[in-house]
């Protein structure tokens, strides 16, 4: 008897989770068609069977908010918030309901406190923009373009031509607000040491660079370099920008030059393509090819990166070949974004690496922390610390600081 009940009872555990798996199947199929009546009915009867089912409220709730179901929605959302007051995700989700609905200055208090919590969900910052637009007095037309350009600042690889296009009444005021206060240009002075290990001396740089912005994802950048290593003195000039090709695509271009060059490359030209994959995730491939004194470096690299909450994390495999040489190398780097346009950078580098001498590349181990702070909305400080051991030829330690103006 004992086996017939424990065998009832496995039978009934299975059928119940195969027909919890063929219901979130029906949902999603469902849901990829667009047909939200359906995907409500399936929600609804998932809750009823499990009403702790939250994953199933918040779908639901998204699903009747693209209905325009605005009450219904805002009650289910209203109850996930209950449990969870800081779920980033559940309070954006409300205030879509609310700016949807016509309600941007409902609206904006959430965003508010969503941005809070996750400062690296640019959707939040869409959404931010998008109210303050709706709102559409002077005051807030004009914080929608301060905060439009705080998100192409800190999401560059990203469309953010939201005013424009959201209210294309905007786009006079748009221009005088850009020329008068939105700041679309800025401007770099920096410099760094390095002390080198067996004897070797140290190096310096010195540079400036400046950039201009025309729109979202497109503008123009430019550097001159000073740098001194080994005794040998040598400077570079750098003209590159970012174009987008689409929605999801950016084009990056980029060529630098040396004079009279003894150190560094005498030129080099690169291209790399950018896609958003979706869900804060997107992969940059491209190539180089550098011409040194020693012969041509050709250098092919991807990167895979990924934006959540407050963070952004990616890993870049490169291919270089030089000298009759093909290496390797490995770059991880983990970001934390606070105050919204400010951040600092973790970056581990092993593999091959150039060693900063025509062309030669070392078996390079680096531990490097670089970041950014903005003292108000006109100026900021960059600065940088690296540990960076060249092969068996010598070790590097490192420091760098610049101040940066924006205009």
């Amino acid at each position: 008897m004992a086996k017939r009940w424990l065998l009832y009872v496995l039978l009934l555990t299975v059928s119940s989770t195969l027909l919890a798996e063929d219901n979130q199947n029906q949902i999603d199929r469902a849901l990829q068609a667009q047909h939200y009546v359906e995907a409500e009915l399936l929600l609804r009867k998932q809750i009823e069977i499990k009403p702790t089912d939250w994953d199933a409220h918040f779908r639901l709730a998204k699903v009747l908010s693209w209905q325009k179901k605005y009450a219904e929605a805002a009650v289910e959302y209203q109850g996930l918030i209950v449990r969870e007051p800081d779920n980033a995700d559940y309070l954006l989700g409300l205030a879509q309901v609310g700016v949807w609905r016509g309600e941007p200055r409902v609206a904006l208090p959430l965003i508010e406190k969503a941005k809070l919590f996750a400062p690296g969900n640019f959707d939040v910052w869409r959404l931010h923009i998008q109210a303050l637009a709706a709102v559409n007095n002077a005051v807030s037309k004009q914080q929608a373009l301060l905060v439009q350009q705080q998100a192409a600042t800190r999401f560059p690889e990203l469309d953010w031509n939201i005013v424009a296009s959201a209210a294309p009444e905007l786009d006079s005021e748009y221009q005088r607000a850009k020329t008068n206060n939105v700041r679309v240009n800025q401007i770099e002075l920096g410099g760094a040491y390095d002390h080198l290990s067996k004897d070797k001396g140290f190096w310096r740089s010195e540079y400036l660079s400046f950039e201009h912005s025309f729109a979202s994802r497109q503008l123009v950048y430019a550097n001159f370099l000073q740098t001194e290593r080994f005794s040998f003195n040598d400077e570079q000039f750098l003209l590159g920008g970012y174009y987008p090709l689409s929605q999801k695509l950016t084009l990056n271009l980029e060529g630098n030059v040396s004079p009279a060059p003894q150190v560094l490359a005498k030129n080099s030209i690169m291209a790399s393509l950018q896609g958003a994959l979706g869900y804060g995730w997107f992969l940059t491939g491209g190539f180089r090819h550098s011409e040194y004194g020693t012969g041509p470096l050709q250098q092919g690299f991807s990167t895979l990166e990924s934006y959540f909450s407050d963070f952004r994390a990616a890993y870049t495999l490169r291919v270089t070949d030089s000298l009759g040489k093909t290496q390797f190398g490995h770059q991880f780097d983990f970001s934390y974004y606070y105050q919204d346009a400010n951040f600092v950078t973790l970056t581990y580098n092993m593999g091959g690496e150039t060693g900063g001498f025509q062309g030669v590349v070392y078996d390079t181990q680096l531990f490097g922390l670089h970041g950014r702070h903005w003292l108000n909305q006109d100026w900021a400080l960059t600065w940088e610390l690296g540990h960076i051991k060249q092969g068996d030829a010598y070790s590097r330690n490192g420091v760098g600081f610049g101040i940066r103006r924006a205009f």
